[in-house]
């Protein structure tokens, strides 16, 4: 897990998978269709690929996106030039944004190259520049089929050493953010691109509400068998 919060790392790694990461445009969709129209301001923390900012503006939101990555954010303003004044070089422990600037801060899988020591230093950063709610989608723990392809894709590609949490994993780093756990709804979000919300995205059924209905309609029943766990905190006015 070390080499995933190396800079050079990124830097290179990102000639790799930066293109590729553009065709999977799944959460960003999950993302969208928990957006709240009272949430006009929206920040993507450690943006990597960029392609869920990217999107979001596609869809009309007013979405701005960082990373600490030189090389990534070169490749986004090059690749989005029309969105080059909402990306930004900013290290997610300590950003030039105001408090409360932001309606809604999400990030994607970021939390999978730390330990909690270090997650509640960034989510505390997180929590000082969103006004609303806050979201962060981590590799669910509870997917034991989706932990050993991981396990086994490691051994040739350190990207995928990533960290995978429980519900428990998820309520310690809450509790220490001294945020109340009933402020928390948890989602088991991404069914391998072929199912429920994800056949959904693939037919182009991708309106906001529709996604949200068939994820919230779902509640824990696919808790074992979903690729990750977005997770929205409200209530931070």
């Amino acid at each position: 897990m070390i080499e995933l919060q190396d800079k050079e790392y990124w830097n290179t790694a990102w000639d790799k998978y930066f293109d590729h990461y553009q065709q999977d445009l799944r959460h960003a969709y999950y993302i969208n269709a928990f957006l709240n129209n009272d949430e006009h301001k929206i920040l993507e923390i450690a943006a990597g690929s960029f392609r869920d900012f990217h999107l979001l503006n596609k869809l009309g939101r007013n979405c701005f996106a960082f990373d600490y990555c030189e090389n990534t954010v070169k490749k986004a303003k090059k690749l989005f030039p029309q969105y080059q004044e909402k990306i930004s070089l900013q290290n997610a422990f300590s950003t030039s944004y105001q408090d409360k600037e932001f309606d809604f801060s999400y990030h994607n899988g970021f939390w999978g190259c730390f330990e909690n020591e270090q997650i509640i230093q960034f989510a505390k950063e997180q929590l000082r520049v969103t006004k609303k709610r806050f979201a962060f989608t981590v590799h669910n723990g509870h997917n034991p089929e989706f932990i050993q392809y991981f396990d086994k894709l490691k051994r040739y590609d350190v990207l995928y050493a990533v960290r995978f949490f429980t519900l428990n994993d998820i309520y310690q780093i809450i509790n220490a953010l001294d945020i109340e756990i009933e402020n928390v709804k948890i989602y088991p979000v991404g069914k391998y691109k072929k199912y429920l919300e994800d056949e959904l995205i693939l037919q182009g059924k991708t309106d906001a509400q529709t996604i949200r209905n068939c994820i919230e309609n779902q509640k824990f029943n696919n808790l074992f068998t979903s690729e990750k766990l977005l997770c929205i905190v409200e209530n931070l006015e």
